[in-house]
Parts: C-alpha cells; structure tokens; sequence
C-alpha cells in the first residue's frame, strides 16, 4: 500500500506507470505540450522498466497498471514485444492514444484486453478538425464503434480551453451510446499550449454548474477536475477522486516515464524527478522530488479537502505560480459562497 504521511493521509492499493513509450504521432494538435524529438527504447531497457515497476508493485502489495501513451504507442518500434510481456503480467493495461485500424485492437484484445481506450476530442466537428487535423472527428466516432464491439471501455478526453468552453455540454449528447465515459481536463499552458486561452475563474465556475446539471440527464459526463469537490462539498455530498482518485496524483498513486526514460510527477508539465532506467521505479518514486511533488503546494496542504483535490499543478505551472507554494488559480474554496449559493 501506498501512504503519504500523516499530514496528507492518503492511502492507495493501485499505482499507475504511465508510460510514454514514444513522441512519435500521426497528428499535430495545437495544444500539444511536448513535441520534442527524443529517441524510444530499444526493447531491452523498456523491459527493465517493466520489470521495476512489477517489482515496485510486488514490493508494496499494490495492484499494478500501465497505461500505454504516447504520441501514439502504437508507433512504438517495439511495441508489440512489449505489449505481450505486459500481457503475460499480472497488470492492469490501457491506452490513451489516437485511433487505429479494427485490425489492431483484435491484435490487443488477443493478448490482453486493455480496462480502457482513451482517445480525445477538442469539441464538435469544426472545431475539433482545426485543432487535430480534417477528418480526425469522423475517425474518433468511428473507432468508438470499434471499441464497443471488442467490448472495450471507451472514454474520451477534452483539453477545456475559453473557446472550446461552449461545446461541451454539447458534444457530451453527442457521444451518449458510444463513449463509455467523456471528460475534461482545463489547458496546461505548456509547450504549444502556452498559445491558447483559458476561462477566467468566474467564467469556469459558470461552466462546472452547467456541466453538473447536464450530468444529471447524461451519465457520460465524468468527472475529473478536483475542483468540483468544492462544489461538492458546499452541498455536503459525498467527494469524487477528483483526477487520480486522490485529487492530485502527482508522483503519489502514478508517475509518467518518458520516451528515454526521464521519470516525472505529472506529464503535462516538466516535473523531473528522476531517471527510470537509472534509479529503478522504487528509486524515482522515493526521489526528494517525488516526495515534494507528492505534497503538492503549501497553499492546499492543510486544506479540508487536500486528501481529494490539491487543485491541477499543471495548470498552476503553465500560468507561472510556483506549484510547491501557490494553490491552482482557479480554487474558489474560500470564496465558495459568493459563486454557489444561487446554484
């Protein structure tokens, strides 16, 4: 089991590898955080890794996972060696990646049936295509059908910016009966991000009371962003696990390895905290690093709702506050009162 002391007290039987296996990808989307060229792997060190995090997990008596990223995973030179290791492994196994022929997911389905794809969309069809490319709308839709038929786990992703805000709600109806699950995450202002807009709080607050009473008649709409435990809160219901199921995860129940096997608390902001290959997963994970990343900002840490929020260090990072002292910009918990009574 995973503890994190006595000042946070949280406590998880799962840990996540999320592994970037390579940079390479078919798309090039607007928002993308990392577009850097770095060499993958070759089949041995990725094994290595494999075998650490196996160990790390075995060690602590948690329930093991990898989920397999990239880029595009599939692009991973080695890819299908390791996916059978994986898969002769007592591991859980997803993917967060782009979609790909019928052909493939029965390939991935005969060795281990992944618990979920995630794939992304950045709003309706227009929208979506100018960020990701012509086309890859009508893909996503298409391959969701795929992922029903080999009866796996569809969830979709959207990066929320200021001018995608608007179509969420109405790309949730449209994706009732093919995706499993449909979310957000707010923009880390990072890499080619960093040229994108965000909401203001207030504007964002608007939007999360919007979304919640959509939810009510669209059980597609998932929730991941922690702040909606302010909301939930205020209302005295029961918390949700917010973005890992501990609020922020960072270098706590999941860490993200890099294509040359660079360790970081959380992949959409750079957050080094050791070498994979180096160090081993036992030895990234007990990094000074890690354990500063893992209490995430001062701000947030004696906060009544830390042990299922700390707020997005991504996004505090990408609007230039120090993560380790100054709490995600979009936390209303003080003024909560002022934007949720009259919801």
């Amino acid at each position: 089991m995973l503890r994190d002391g006595r000042i946070l007290g949280r406590k998880s039987k799962c840990f996540t590898l999320q592994w970037h296996l390579t940079n390479d990808c078919e798309l090039h989307c607007r928002h993308c955080y990392d577009r850097t060229d770095r060499t993958a792997l070759k089949f041995d060190d990725a094994y290595r890794i494999l075998q650490s995090h196996i160990s790390f997990c075995r060690g602590r008596k948690l329930a093991g996972h990898v989920c397999l990223t990239g880029g595009n995973p599939i692009l991973y030179p080695y890819f299908w060696e390791l996916y059978q290791t994986i898969g002769n492994e007592d591991l859980g196994v997803s993917f967060l990646g782009n979609p790909v022929p019928q052909s493939i997911i029965a390939r991935i389905v005969q060795i281990r049936k992944p618990i979920y794809y995630q794939v992304s969309l950045e709003g309706l069809k227009e929208h979506n295509d100018e960020i990701r490319g012509p086309g890859h709308f009508q893909r996503v839709l298409d391959f969701l059908k795929i992922l029903q038929e080999h009866g796996i786990r569809a969830n979709v992703m959207l990066t929320l910016t200021r001018s995608n805000m608007g179509q969420v709600i109405p790309l949730g109806e449209m994706l009732k009966g093919l995706a499993d699950r449909f979310t957000f995450n707010r923009l880390a202002q990072v890499g080619e991000g960093s040229n994108l807009e965000l909401p203001t709080r207030a504007e964002y607050v608007e939007f999360m009371k919007r979304y919640i009473t959509a939810s009510r008649s669209n059980s597609a709409l998932w929730f991941k962003d922690s702040l909606f435990n302010i909301v939930r809160y205020h209302f005295k219901r029961p918390a949700i696990g917010g973005c890992t199921g501990f609020g922020c995860g960072a270098a706590f129940n999941f860490i993200a390895v890099l294509p040359e096997g660079e360790a970081h608390a959380c992949r959409k902001f750079p957050s080094f905290i050791g070498n994979a290959l180096d160090l081993g997963i036992e030895g990234v994970y007990e990094s000074p690093k890690a354990r500063q990343y893992r209490m995430g900002c001062r701000q947030c840490r004696f906060c009544r709702l830390r042990k299922v929020c700390g707020g997005c260090l991504a996004v505090s990072y990408g609007q230039g506050l120090d993560v380790f002292n100054e709490r995600d910009p979009y936390c209303f918990f003080r003024e909560r009162s002022d934007y949720l009574d009259d919801f």
